[in-house]
């Protein structure tokens, strides 16, 4: 009688999450409820120029503000050429994945949509004095989807940003580099038919990233972690919204969903150097080394003060130890403004000898950087081409591993930079199977800038990078500072 009881009690508890399993649309259905989420998935590798021709393998290497969206310690690492205790960096590139028809951008299987004027782009900087770092970089991307078997149904126009902002700190003279800050995701859809637009869907959220590096001195390699808790947000729309007769919410005619969902991300590996060049030269921290000639300086300044003390107090008649205090007292603001000037040159020639001892390294290096990028997975989803078209497509139903690798070297010396990689793209839709990319990148240095007395001077460099796999490509180019 007891068992019969237990199991009654057990088929009522399951029975409305069966019901509501059972009210769940099949994959190829059309949507026709709320109760969904869109997932913000992207197999794809969209990211500063180095990092995608390292396919997209650079979280345990993680230099510079191109390293910002791959590891949250980024900031705080102090590249080879940081030779200030002030230091700042900039970032700008731009790319364009759909540059070619016949896109399979979602890796589903097919291709559905037409991509157009396709244009994704990265903006960003760091600035770094001392241990210190804070560091923010955008992404941003705009493109508009028509379905390809119904090309007379409303254009979609996605506009889609992603921002870190990170703050940074080292510790053991940069070998242990720790960040923590936050993502932002900002989502807005537009549909179109016959020059009438209407907002569909928009997303504002964030949530914390953590992130460390680990690079021993003179060792030659590095690990480093990032864990980006998920951006879950509810569904807003800036248009309004109406009711069919079944009573589901929608906005031009999409079925509205509940929450737009990006899942949860660890990105863990590590980067191997070979060759003469360091991978992790000791970083000399400038204020410690200028501190130390200043410590002397103090350390003269205060003895000097001891004997003129001890001098002044045999001497009995007032006056006379007047006359002598004024004279000391001239013969000290003379000395210190020596040494004022002696320190200024000090820290000069110390400047100078940081940045030879950067310069007179060899070049000759192969990199090696080796990664897991973990996905969670995402509750009741779909994908955005499967919102778009109101058909089901779930998406994000199972976690997921991307793998990638990444080489990168310098060929000729002083001039040209190269890099290849390749990365396994999961099928995050039911049904879908993973995709092989491979990666292509390349720095030319280009001229030099001698400042003439107003800017630092700095040498240029032009880069470009190109991703293939089937059903996609991407390429792009940037300019900066070749190091």
């Amino acid at each position: 009688m007891r068992r019969g009881w237990m199991l009654a009690l057990t088929l009522l508890a399951l029975a409305p999450a069966r019901a509501a399993q059972a009210q769940d649309p099949p994959s190829g259905a059309p949507i026709n409820t709320n109760r969904y989420n869109v997932e913000l998935f992207q197999g794809p590798t969209l990211a500063p120029l180095r990092i995608t021709g390292l396919g997209g393998a650079y979280g345990p290497y993680a230099e510079g503000s191109d390293g910002i969206p791959a590891n949250a310690a980024a900031p705080a690492v102090r590249e080879p050429f940081s030779v200030g205790h002030f230091d700042w960096d900039l970032n700008f590139s731009v790319s364009f994945p759909g540059a070619f028809r016949n896109t399979d951008f979602n890796n589903d299987g097919r291709v559905g949509f037409a991509y157009n004027d396709y244009v994704f782009y990265t903006l960003g900087g760091m600035i770094q004095v001392g241990r210190f770092a804070i560091g923010v970089l955008g992404d941003f991307q705009r493109y508009n989807l028509s379905p390809n078997a119904q090309p007379t149904d409303p254009r979609s126009t996605l506009t889609l940003g992603r921002i870190h902002a990170l703050a940074g700190l080292s510790f053991f003279n940069n070998q242990l580099n720790l960040g923590a800050g936050a993502r932002g995701v900002w989502l807005n859809i537009d549909s179109t038919t016959n020059s009438s637009s209407q907002n569909v869907l928009r997303m504002l959220g964030a949530a914390p990233e953590a992130g460390v590096l680990i690079k021993p001195d003179y060792l030659p390699w590095r690990i480093g972690a990032t864990f980006r808790f998920p951006v879950n947000t509810p569904y807003q729309q800036g248009g309004s919204t109406t009711y069919d007769a079944q009573g589901v919410q929608r906005a031009a005619g999409l079925a509205v969903p509940q929450n737009v969902y990006l899942p949860w991300e660890l990105q863990a590996g590590f980067a191997i150097q070979v060759g003469p060049r360091p991978l992790n030269p000791k970083w000399i921290d400038p204020g410690e080394q200028e501190d130390q000639g200043a410590e002397a300086v103090r350390s003269a300044r205060a003895a000097r003060r001891i004997v003129q003390q001890a001098e002044l107090a045999v001497i009995s008649d007032p006056a006379q130890r007047e006359r002598r205090a004024a004279e000391f007292e001239r013969e000290e603001a003379y000395l210190q403004q020596e040494e004022d000037i002696r320190l200024r040159k000090m820290a000069d020639q110390m400047a100078a000898e940081r940045r030879a001892r950067y310069w007179n390294w060899p070049r000759e290096y192969i990199l090696v950087v080796a990664e897991a990028l973990v996905t969670g997975a995402t509750p009741n989803a779909v994908g955005l081409e499967s919102f778009l078209s109101q058909t089901v497509e779930r998406s994000g139903q199972n976690t997921t591993v991307t793998p990638r690798l990444g080489l990168e070297g310098e060929p000729v010396v002083g001039s040209i930079k190269t890099r290849i990689g390749t990365y396994l793209e999961p099928g995050r839709y039911t049904g879908s199977s993973s995709r092989q990319h491979f990666t292509f990148g390349f720095d030319i240095r280009v001229f030099e800038f001698k400042g003439y007395g107003i800017l630092a001077p700095a040498t240029y460099r032009i880069s470009g990078m190109a991703d293939l796999a089937p059903r996609y490509e991407n390429f792009g180019v940037s300019f900066g500072a070749w190091h």
